[in-house]
């Protein structure tokens, strides 16, 4: 009796423990797990008790996708056909400790997040007898590019602009500047939001202050306090030139030269970029308008050569001069492109890399008896980008700088969002300034005998820098380089003096 007792209690107590084992509990994160844009994250799931769980079947879904889960663990291999997650979803370990699925771990790593990963994940387990599920939440951020500042003055008070793109959530965004009354503010006087095609978002903000204001200003983007964005400019830099005041001097001036008898060729030798230094008073180098804040002849001094890469561009579309840096659309280009916006395919590259120093081109968009160019782009861009076909792809935040001109919306600069520039008229050559060392790119509308600055870029540039070049499409003009060195030789008294540089490229 007592040895039938003792077998009923081992078979008894091993049913129970079969059963037990039997039974699946799946846990998970209790809390919102958080990932970054672009970068790999761990969801967090395991078996309790602890168990081995080669042998489960274990699906991995979204919300209202069973029959189509992410990833599926199944008779000892891993599945991920069904979806997107293909080749960036896996089965991963929670912690360095863990021993993965003969411990019970069933965690999930996702690669390359984008927005539509945030949410609900389903973890759910099958074995032979039970099954269980439990839930975990993602959430991403997205920490997005260093603002970009840009100036503007409107007669005796200063636009201030912000802007930054690449973020989710919406970020905020604070200024902070002391006005004349000592005051510190940092109230935006505006917000505005657009959403990038990747759907992150882009913030623009500007302000309105006086123009006798000097002190240092900040703008700052920011998710949390941890995650911010900051740049500073320090408005004591420039300083507002009086127009009646220089009108007063050139009077004056124009009267003294009469008098002694040499006003013609004073006034031949001092009209073209005249600056009037003598109050004291310093050009304004970071203004952002018409007004010519440096004369030509100095920005000449700058000069460099500027080859066109001929090889690594769209050549079934664009023609190239045998000789010298010019180029046009080809008649097939117009027949592809019209109607579908700037023909962002057809940029050329400048063989030429700067890394340092300042370094000044000029570009024709005209030649005789031919109207000029309408559709054009010129500016800069990172060495290592590439061309692409798409408007989004040339942003600020992805290494591209210019200035472009199309017939509908006239001067525009890619700022984000896009800035549009006053212009009376159409330029027939365009200057381009690209000083490394102060982190500048200016532009300017090039005459013969002077030039207007059109507006300055503040870019903290990293890596080598190319030359930026599009002709645009269904003109008769092309787009040329225009070769300083023979130019500057040709003026008069300009061969003793003429001195262009291939300079700061690798």
């Amino acid at each position: 009796m007592k040895e039938t007792l003792v077998c009923f209690s081992i078979v008894f107590f091993s049913s129970r423990l079969i059963m037990a084992s039997d039974v699946i509990t799946v846990n998970c994160s209790e809390t919102v797990i958080m990932g970054q844009y672009g970068s790999s994250v761990v969801l967090p799931c395991w078996l309790t008790p602890e168990m081995n769980a080669e042998t489960l079947e274990i699906r991995w879904y979204r919300p209202g996708q069973f029959k189509s889960p992410l990833l599926l663990y199944q008779n000892s291999k891993i599945i991920t056909d069904y979806t997107t997650y293909k080749n960036r979803s896996s089965l991963t370990l929670r912690n360095p400790q863990s021993t993965g699925l003969k411990q019970g771990d069933i965690s999930l790593w996702l690669d390359n997040l984008g927005l539509s990963d945030i949410g609900i994940f389903h973890c759910y387990v099958t074995g032979d007898k039970s099954y269980h599920e439990k839930t975990v939440q993602l959430n991403l951020t997205a920490l997005g590019s260093p603002p970009f500042l840009s100036l503007k003055n409107h007669h005796d008070s200063v636009n201030l602009s912000c802007s930054s793109c690449g973020w989710f959530p919406k970020p905020s965004l604070l200024w902070k500047f002391t006005n004349e009354k000592g005051e510190t503010l940092s109230d935006p006087q505006s917000r505005i939001y657009s959403r990038q095609e990747n759907g992150l978002f882009c913030i623009y903000s500007w302000v309105i202050l006086s123009s006798s204001l000097s002190n240092s200003i900040s703008c700052s983007v920011s998710l949390s306090e941890d995650k911010k964005r900051n740049v500073s400019m320090d408005l004591g830099a420039r300083q507002s030139v009086d127009n009646s005041v220089v009108w007063k001097i050139l009077f004056t001036l124009l009267c003294v030269l009469a008098l002694i008898g040499i006003g013609l060729l004073l006034y031949r030798k001092y009209k073209p970029g005249y600056k009037p230094v003598s109050t004291g008073e310093q050009p304004n180098e970071i203004m952002v308008d018409s007004r010519n804040d440096t004369s030509l002849e100095d920005l000449r001094k700058s000069a460099v050569t500027i080859t066109l890469d001929k090889e690594n561009c769209n050549k079934d579309y664009l023609r190239f001069a045998p000789q010298g840096n010019t180029v046009r659309d080809v008649e097939e280009a117009a027949n592809k492109y019209e109607g579908h916006g700037f023909p962002y395919e057809l940029c050329v590259r400048g063989r030429d890399v700067f890394r340092s120093g300042r370094s000044y081109w000029e570009v024709g968009l005209k030649i005789t008896n031919v109207p000029p160019k309408k559709s054009w782009l010129i500016g800069v861009a990172k060495d290592s980008n590439r061309t692409s076909d798409k408007k989004s792809d040339f942003t600020p935040s992805n290494g591209f700088w210019f200035l472009c001109s199309d017939p509908v919306k006239g001067l525009c600069v890619n700022t984000e969002p896009e800035i549009s520039l006053p212009e009376n008229t159409t330029p027939e050559c365009i200057g381009v300034l690209l000083d490394f060392d102060n982190s500048k790119l200016s532009f300017y509308n090039v005459h013969p005998n002077d030039c207007a600055h059109l507006f300055t870029m503040f870019i903290d540039f990293q890596g080598g820098i190319v030359p930026l070049f599009n002709p645009g499409i269904g003109e008769k003009a092309p787009l040329k380089i225009i070769d300083l060195q023979n130019k500057i030789q040709n003026e008069p008294g300009g061969s003793a003096s003429a001195h262009v540089s291939s300079a700061n490229h690798v």
